[in-house]
This record gives C-alpha cells, sequence and structure tokens, in this order.
C-alpha cells in the first residue's frame, strides 16, 4: 500500500515575451477578380440587410456568414482592427461575425484597398491580402439556419414545419454581441416582443460568453424569432435520460450503526433526481438535500436514480460495504435535485441557470469542490461539430470555481443492423461501441469535466440459469468495457471519456434472443430510496460509474487541501491505468480503440494518494504565460537505470483554459508537454524558444522520449497523459536529469487570460522491487534548495 508522500516537481523559472499572431500563409488569388467578387456578394449582404427587417421593437443586427479557405487561421483581433466582432467559429471554417455599424465602413475601406492592388510597384501583395485572400464566401445567415439540432432531429427543418397554433417550450440562444449590457438589452427587446404575443420568458442566463432564455410561444412567434439576425439557435429544451431496476434483501439489523463524518471532512455534491435522505445509511452523512429551482419544495427522490448515485458518491463502493458489513463514510454529502417529478429538466428554467445555481450554492455555500453529474441527453449524441451550452457552462463553472465536476458518458442501446441478427450482441462485442452512434452524449462533451465511462466487474451467471439456459450469456467479462458505455472521441478529437470505472454489465438471452440489464448478479449495488421495503437495489450504467470518481476526487481533496482542481484531475488520472482485460478485447480494433473507450483507464484511490518505494510521484502547481513555456527537472534515479525490468516514465497534464461553445475552436488556449534527454538545460531552453514564438518545427527530435499516446492523440483535451517506457537500460550518456517541458499556445485567449493555470505530475516506476523513491527525493531537494539560492541572488 503506498505511503509515502508526493515530492515537488523543481521547475527552472524563466519567461518569454508574447509573439504576434496571424492569418497564417493565404492562398493565392487575383486580387482584382476575387475582391470584385467578395465586393458583390458583401453589397447583397448590405441589401438584404436594409429590405429585410426583424419583428417590430427589435432594432437589426448585422450579422455575417464568411466562409474562410481550409489552410486559414482564425485571428480575431484581425477582425476586430476590421470593426467586426467574432461570434462563432465552424469547423470548416465558416465563421459567424457582428458589425456594429451598419455600413460596415472599415471592412469596406480595406476590401476596397485590396481590390485596388498593390500601392507601390515593387511590392508584390495588395494591401489586407492576408485577411481577404483567406476568404472563400461572404453571405448572411438565413431562418433555417437557425433552427437547432433537436428539433431537426424530429424532422422540423424549415421555418413552416413549426404549427402556427401551437404553443412550444423552447431554448433560444442569442449571438454574445459584446458587453453584458448590449446583450441583456437585447434580450429585453426580444422578451418585450414575445410577450406581446401572449408568449413568456420564464428563465435567462446571461454568462460569460453565452445568453440563453428559455420561452413559451406559439409556432407563430417561432416563425418571427427564426428572422431575427442576433438570434443564434431555437430549439427544444436537453432532458435527461434515466433508467432503473430494483433488487437485494438485507435489513439494517443486518449493519452496525452509521457514524456521521468528521466536520472537517472533504464533501461531494450530487446534482441528480434527489435523494432519500432519512435512508439509515446515509442520514448520518448528508450535509443538505435541496432542490434547484427551490420551488420544487424538499429534495426527496421520487425516481431512485439520485438515491443510488449519492450512496456511490458517499460510499465508493456500496458492494464492498455490504461484504464487510461496514459504513464508514469519510464524506459529507451534498444533493441538488435538478429535475421535476416527471424526471425531467424544469419547464422554465434554462438547464444552464440550473446546473450554475446548483453548483454556485453548494460551492458558495458549503465549499464543495467535487461534484457529480450522472445526467445526460440521449437525442444528444456527439458526432462532430460544437458542444452544447449545457456542456460550455460546466466547463466554465469547473474553471471558474476550481471544482472538478464528473460526468457520465452515457448509456448506449445497441440495435442490430438491419441485416444482422440479435446475436451480435455477444459476436460484434465491443466493436460496436465504436460506432458513431455510440459516442459519447451531451453535457459529457465537456473539455474541463471528467467524463466517465463504464466497465465490468462481473460475469456471474445466475442461480439456476447455467444449468436451464445455456444461451444465457454475460457480455463482457470482469474487467472489460461495460456493453452499454459510451465512448469518444470528443471535441478536437480529444481523449473522451478520460476515466473509467465499474458501472455493471448485461447479459444476451440466446432464448428471448434479447439483451437482460436487470440481472442483480451482473449490476451495481447501491441505496435504495423506498429503504423501508429494501435498503438495497440494482442497476448499471455509466450513471454509477461516474459518482465512484466524484468520491476519489472529494477523498484527494480532503487530502490535499489546498490543491486546485487541475491537480485533483491530474492525480486522478497519473494514478489510472487500463485494466489488462479491455486492453486485451480491443487492441485488435486499432490503435485507437482503448482510448476512445476506455481513456486513461481505472484510477487507483490509493496510488493517487501516496506514493512507494519503487513508484514515485512528482507534482507542481503553476501559471505560465500565453505563447511560454516552462521547463522542470525530472531526476533520474540510478536504480531506475541500473536494475533490469521494465521501466516507466509517465507525464500528466491539466488545465482549465477559457472557453467559447460558439466556437469549434472551443479552448481558448492549447498546452503539451514533451519529455527530453540527453541535452543541457541550455540546449532545451534554446531550442524551445522559437516553438515558443511560432515556429513550425519540431525542435531537439531526436532527443524527444517516445510516449504512448503521442502529442498529435492527445493535446486535443485539457487532460493529457503520456507513458515513456524503457524495457532496456537506457544510454548512460543520457545523463541523469530529463527535462519535461510545458507549453502553452495562446488561440483565441484575451488578455484577462494570461497567465493560464495547469498542473503536471510525473511518475516514476520500476516493476522490480528497488527504493527510487530516496534518491529521488534527495535530487528534488537539493534541486528546490539551488532555485532558493538563486532566488535570492
Amino acid at each position: 500500500m503506498p505511503t509515502l508522500p508526493h515530492l515537488i516537481l523543481p521547475r527552472v523559472e524563466y519567461e518569454l515575451a508574447r509573439r504576434k499572431t496571424g492569418f497564417g500563409r493565404p492562398p493565392s488569388r487575383e486580387y482584382r477578380t476575387h475582391g470584385r467578387r467578395l465586393r458583390n456578394q458583401l453589397d447583397s449582404v448590405l441589401h438584404g440587410f436594409r429590405t429585410v427587417r426583424p419583428p417590430r421593437g427589435i432594432n437589426p443586427d448585422l450579422i455575417l456568414r464568411v466562409q474562410l479557405s481550409q489552410e486559414a487561421g482564425v485571428d480575431e483581433e484581425m477582425w476586430e482592427r476590421s470593426g467586426l466582432t467574432l461570434l462563432s467559429v465552424d469547423e470548416n471554417k465558416t465563421l459567424i461575425l457582428f458589425s456594429s455599424d451598419e455600413e460596415l465602413a472599415d471592412f469596406n475601406r480595406r476590401l476596397g484597398q485590396y481590390q485596388a492592388g498593390p500601392r507601390r510597384e515593387k511590392q508584390k501583395s495588395s494591401p489586407h491580402s492576408g485577411l481577404f485572400s483567406c476568404i472563400d464566401e461572404i453571405g448572411a445567415l438565413q431562418p433555417e439556419d437557425r433552427i437547432g439540432r433537436l428539433f431537426r432531429g424530429i424532422g422540423v427543418t424549415t421555418p413552416e414545419d413549426f404549427q402556427v397554433n401551437e404553443t412550444y417550450t423552447v431554448d433560444v440562444e442569442l449571438w454574445d454581441l459584446g458587453t453584458p449590457q448590449l446583450c441583456r438589452g437585447k434580450l429585453n427587446e426580444i422578451r418585450t416582443y414575445i410577450e406581446s404575443r401572449n408568449g413568456s420568458v420564464t428563465d435567462d442566463y446571461l454568462g460569460e460568453s453565452m445568453v440563453l432564455f428559455r420561452a413559451k410561444c406559439r409556432g407563430e412567434v417561432i416563425r418571427n424569432l427564426l428572422d431575427i439576425q442576433s438570434i443564434a439557435t431555437v430549439d427544444l429544451p436537453p432532458q435527461p435520460s434515466l433508467t432503473i431496476s430494483e433488487y437485494l434483501d438485507l435489513g439494517i439489523h443486518d449493519f452496525p450503526q452509521v457514524a456521521p463524518p468528521d466536520e472537517t471532512a472533504s464533501s461531494v455534491a450530487v446534482l441528480d433526481s434527489g435523494l432519500a435522505s432519512a435512508h439509515p445509511l446515509v442520514a448520518p452523512a448528508v450535509g443538505e438535500a435541496t432542490t434547484i429551482p427551490a420551488r420544487w419544495g424538499d429534495g426527496a427522490d421520487g425516481h431512485g436514480h439520485g438515491t443510488m448515485v449519492c450512496g456511490l458518491a458517499l460510499y465508493g463502493d456500496v458492494e464492498k460495504c455490504i461484504r464487510e458489513r461496514s459504513f464508514v463514510p469519510q464524506l459529507i454529502l451534498y444533493s441538488g435535485r435538478v429535475v421535476n417529478d416527471q424526471c425531467e429538466f424544469d419547464d422554465e428554467n434554462l438547464i444552464t441557470s440550473q446546473m450554475r445555481d446548483a453548483i454556485e450554492y453548494f460551492r458558495n455555500t458549503y465549499g464543495c469542490r467535487a461534484f457529480n453529474l450522472s445526467l445526460g441527453d440521449r437525442r444528444l449524441t456527439y458526432n462532430g461539430g460544437k458542444v452544447s451550452p449545457w456542456a460550455s457552462v460546466l466547463d466554465t463553472l469547473a474553471r471558474q470555481l476550481d471544482v472538478v465536476i464528473a460526468v457520465s458518458a452515457g448509456n448506449y442501446d445497441h440495435q442490430p443492423d438491419v441485416n444482422g441478427t440479435s446475436d451480435e450482441h455477444v459476436q460484434d462485442y465491443p466493436r460496436y461501441l465504436l460506432r458513431n452512434e455510440a459516442r459519447i452524449i451531451e453535457p459529457a462533451t465537456g473539455a474541463i469535466v471528467l467524463t466517465v465511462g463504464s466497465l465490468s466487474d462481473k460475469a456471474d451467471v445466475p442461480p439456476g440459469f447455467a444449468a436451464n439456459n445455456v444461451a444465457f450469456r454475460p457480455i463482457a467479462l470482469p474487467g472489460q468495457p461495460s456493453p452499454f458505455t459510451r465512448t469518444g472521441p470528443g471535441l478536437g478529437d480529444a481523449i473522451k471519456p478520460e476515466l473509467c470505472a465499474p458501472g455493471g454489465n448485461t447479459a444476451y438471452d440466446g432464448i428471448l434472443r434479447d439483451v437482460r440489464d436487470n440481472v442483480r448478479e451482473l449490476s451495481i449495488v447501491s441505496l435504495n430510496r423506498e429503504y423501508l421495503n429494501r435498503l438495497f437495489k440494482t442497476d448499471v450504467g455509466t450513471s454509477f460509474a461516474t459518482p465512484k470518481i466524484a468520491h476519489m476526487a472529494a477523498r484527494l481533496f480532503g487530502v490535499f487541501q489546498n490543491a486546485s482542481a487541475n491537480l485533483i484531475r491530474a492525480f486522478l488520472v497519473a494514478s489510472a491505468k487500463v485494466p489488462e482485460p479491455a486492453s486485451s478485447i480491443l487492441r485488435p480494433l486499432g490503435a485507437e480503440a482503448e482510448l476512445r473507450v476506455c481513456g486513461y483507464g481505472l484510477p487507483d484511490l490509493e496510488r493517487a494518494q501516496a506514493s512507494n518505494e519503487n513508484r514515485v510521484v512528482m507534482y507542481s502547481e503553476a501559471e505560465v504565460g500565453l505563447d511560454n513555456f516552462h521547463v522542470y527537472e525530472v531526476p533520474i534515479p540510478e536504480e531506475l537505470i541500473v536494475t533490469n525490468g521494465i521501466r516507466r516514465i509517465s507525464v500528466t497534464l491539466a488545465f482549465d483554459p477559457p472557453v467559447r461553445h460558439s466556437r469549434f475552436d472551443y479552448l481558448g488556449a492549447k498546452m503539451s508537454f514533451r519529455l527530453i534527454r540527453g541535452r543541457t538545460l541550455e540546449e532545451v531552453v534554446r531550442a524551445f524558444t522559437p516553438r515558443a514564438r511560432g515556429a513550425t518545427v519540431e525542435p531537439l527530435k531526436s532527443s524527444d522520449c517516445p510516449m504512448d499516446p503521442g502529442p498529435r492523440r492527445r493535446e486535443g483535451g485539457t487532460l493529457q497523459k503520456a507513458v515513456f517506457t524503457m524495457r532496456r537500460a537506457p544510454q548512460r550518456d543520457y545523463g541523469d536529469t530529463s527535462y519535461l517541458v510545458v507549453r502553452c499556445e495562446k488561440k483565441w485567449a484575451r488578455e484577462e487570460h494570461d497567465p493560464q493555470r495547469y498542473a503536471v505530475v510525473v511518475v516514476l516506476e520500476h516493476t522490480v522491487d528497488v527504493n527510487l523513491y530516496a534518491r529521488a527525493r534527495h535530487r528534488v531537494e537539493v534541486a528546490v534548495r539551488i532555485r532558493a539560492q538563486q532566488r535570492v541572488a
């Protein structure tokens, strides 16, 4: 069992000046022809703006759609210098831009200068060619463009599909036009219009980069809303997808009385269907069970899902507690009911408002820093494009409040192909988990939230079934992916889910030719809301894997009380491994399969909390300037070099950049790392300085430790881990110090987002029982002392 405290990773201190950005190399264009074409398109947009007016009482807004060439970069500041505000960026480089100047004076003037050609005889390019040569097309948004994804999913694709006299409940997103005052003013204009047509606006959300409101109005009004340029989308509200089953028989007399946790214990908050707070195995640990919104009354669980999730968030492994006949809560539990009696989100409040109100309440009132959200909308399968407002607000709250939010990946209900057979459930497992329809659902797409998938931990056939039904087969073996777990990748090919935990298994009944998901021997055990009848019940799903990760996060906050959420995420991932049964069955499906299904694997709380002699954990928390880098000294103990066996050095990086859900380039900054061996500190700094300033060459490639996964695969997310495995002794000329370079690249982040927070964890590990810890600790202490002396000098 690990018992040794983790070590501080020593850092070399220096900073670089910021670099300038631009559009990149523009495609070659003939300025006269291309300029004339853009001029005609721009004139057409302006004509439409002047002739098609919005509903009375709503001031018009000039919104442009600009298609860039695929090679072009997206430089927000260059658009601002042309008098335009960048509102949105799509995957295919389609930009949505807002102009407060209805004549587009600055943009027109620059276009005219581009059309006129080079100003001097020897000048090769037209003025502003870096801007206009990158533009393929300029146009305007159409009403159909504002119809959201959920409406499209039920066949509503044109304004005429909205029935004039039918009443709809919709979530409307506005473009973020700049200042909060401007956004609030536009929201009030539209609110007044809706209310004048006998509709109502029941909630609004004005966030850091997102403006939403919930409205109830007739189809006739929605048709008119689709003509308003300042509206981005009109869509159905999200709804949670919950499932239930029930079992197990043990009474309260079978367990000793539960004592309350220590008053100073860490806490975990669950946002779900509520909590049966009088359940005798949970009651002593409940801090508060409430509802968001408050008008729903108490936080009682009328469904059962929330009570099961709460039991797992509090105890981690309820079944182990049952086996040991011991329930000892080490956390304080908070519950926020965020679904109504019909297990739906509030009719009047936006989901973004509910999430903000709930998380801010538990964070600000009780100091809670670990949250669980085992809810998702199965209609919102992620198949590319932007993340939802729901995911984006969770990411924003995680960054602003410095909290860990664990979110379930969602459950996939596999249906064999039309020409297939039901035996596919067994024969095609786990291949079908890699299909597009099996990808994660919202809000699991969030970049800063921890997305959690599910593993099977049981494959027991129920008593009697083995003899009576030879065709009854558990689909997964212990340690393999659950047959229902949803998979990645996430936005920008980010590794999603990042972690996995036991969430149960299903069986295929060959006689019924159907899947059985209510087999208690294959299910997760937790607390039953109807505790007077049964204390426990069973169910399966990623919903029940996720609170185990939230539990670990809360426990780590108790050990590392001043840690950032970035460090807690990094500790969890640094401790994680993909179980061998999962790795064995996924490896034949391709290099990506393991990461897409299991992410970095199953974390281990003991390994996350402490080091041991042959596994040394070193960490650092810091802030790095945008377009800058830090260098860390990684001591390589002699024992790691000379002792035969498999050696591993793993690096885990976690950071929390600003996000904007209206942009496909969702992250305002990106970070990465490299582990360099066989070079001096001066060589490393000299090589990486041009890289930080925008050069595209890879520095010191021959000295770059080969790590798995590689940079291209891991760098899409805010939580990155890679492992350098040595099966033979490293060369002596590599020396006894490697250098970890952590880089931060500015995307669209602004001055107020500089510097960027991050945490990094380095693990030195040997399969042989050898004492790496003592030598590493001595080296770290010496390095820290030298750095302190240098700062004084």
